[in-house]
């Protein structure tokens, strides 16, 4: 167009027609922006309201077959070999008693309870999920080679229960599973740790006599206790048995009857209330005093395997199986240490699914046999899985060691340090 001419084809439109489109375009275009943050959140929304209820723990049952109910007493030359308590490898069972936790079962009255209740209604699958790390009964975990139980306990309205965050059955039904074992099995030994979560107006000493109350075929659990009071925070300036002082012939009574270790952890947060004193309480060994352990509280093979490598080289660096429990705490636990964890604690789906994987991983590592030996209570969520293969074949290995034990030190001048070196 030449200057001074106009093109009748140009329309210029008035301000107020072109804000107008302005304004329809920023629309659309924020229109979009706002539809595509949402679409994805929607999703999420759904997906997790829909896997934060889910009920399904994603395993069958396990092994029940009931092979191990004798796994010590036969043995050949246990009582001549005479091994002490911190040396015997043992299959541990992890919160031992959380299978007969329901669904629907109230939420514990620990002192995080009260967060979990608000909080449940949104994620009550979830929690079920991380909840329940066993498929079955104590007895049944014992005829499947267990033999640390690891118990938490609750006192809710005026009853002893079984818990992990949500409630179990009524205690009384534990500890009696328990006593039918230790009553059909002679010879085997049995440690059982006694973690509470929240005593109300209860205390220590209130629940050990209520134990002396539970009896299966007229004997409760300290009728199988055959040592005498325990040195219970392990001190060298306090009198009592110290725990590197129990042996197989004297819990076991040569062999002729079950035995039963006791030890409770005494929990800054978890306060008891002031009560009297129980005879009872002297026999119970303190678990953090006397026995070393590492909760490293991750999500992950890979990560936790590397953990507990790390662990078992600091134990095997030390002299600590002269007079310490040790316990290999494999098991996975929800975890915000990294993204990495908390993309792997979705993945888990629960703590019963991550288990099979995970054991077996463990089971298959090539230190395991090292870590064995730095660490002889090998301590585990599904502890009777059949995925793998496991429950038998961690009897296998956790046996091999037991009759390698009982060989060394039927050798004439042997010394403990020939159980490790």
């Amino acid at each position: 167009m030449r200057e001074g001419k106009f093109d009748a084809r140009v329309t210029l439109l008035p301000a107020e027609q072109v804000a107008r489109v302005d304004r329809r375009c920023r629309r659309k275009r924020n229109a979009k922006i706002i539809a595509g943050v949402l679409i994805p959140v929607v999703v999420f929304t759904l997906f997790f309201a829909i896997m934060l209820n889910v009920r399904d723990l994603g395993v069958g049952t396990g092994s029940t077959d009931g092979k191990y109910a004798r796994v010590l007493s036969d043995i050949e030359g246990i009582t001549e070999a005479d091994p002490r308590l911190i040396d015997i490898a043992m299959l541990g069972a992890h919160d031992a008693n959380s299978f007969s936790v329901k669904y629907d079962s109230p939420i514990d009255n620990k002192p995080s309870g009260e967060m979990l209740k608000k909080l449940y209604p949104v994620r009550s699958g979830f929690q079920y999920r991380m909840s329940v790390t066993q498929t079955v009964s104590p007895y049944q975990l014992l005829l499947q080679g267990v033999r640390m139980l690891h118990f938490k306990y609750t006192y809710y309205d005026n009853t002893w229960y079984a818990t992990h965050s949500l409630l179990g059955r009524p205690f009384e039904e534990d500890v009696k599973d328990l006593l039918r074992f230790l009553s059909e099995n002679p010879g085997e030994i049995v440690v059982i740790y006694f973690q509470c979560t929240y005593f109300g107006d209860q205390s220590y000493h209130t629940f050990h006599d209520w134990l002396a109350t539970v009896e299966y075929e007229g004997m409760n659990i300290y009728d199988f206790m055959h040592y005498d009071k325990v040195n219970v925070f392990g001190s060298y300036f306090a009198e009592g048995v110290r725990i590197e002082e129990l042996r197989y012939n004297d819990l076991t009574e040569n062999g002729t009857s079950a035995g039963v270790v006791l030890m409770d952890r005494r929990e800054a947060d978890v306060i008891p209330a002031v009560t009297a004193e129980s005879e009872w309480s002297a026999y119970y060994f303190d678990i953090d005093a006397n026995s070393s352990q590492e909760w490293h509280n991750r999500m992950g093979s890979d990560v936790l395997i590397k953990e507990i490598d790390r662990y078992a080289a600091e134990l095997a660096a030390t002299d600590l199986y002269r007079w310490k429990l040790r316990v290999n705490q494999t098991q996975a636990a929800l975890s915000t240490a990294s993204v990495g964890d908390i993309f792997r604690d979705i993945g888990a789906w629960s703590l019963l699914k991550f288990a099979e994987k995970h054991n077996v991983a463990v089971l298959e590592h090539e230190h395991f046999d090292s870590c064995l030996k730095a660490m002889p209570v090998f301590q585990v969520d599904f502890a009777n899985s059949d995925y793998g293969d496991f429950n038998r074949r961690v009897n296998e290995k956790i046996r091999a060691r037991n009759e390698e034990i009982v060989r060394i030190l039927r050798i004439e001048g042997t010394t403990y340090e020939d159980l490790y070196g």
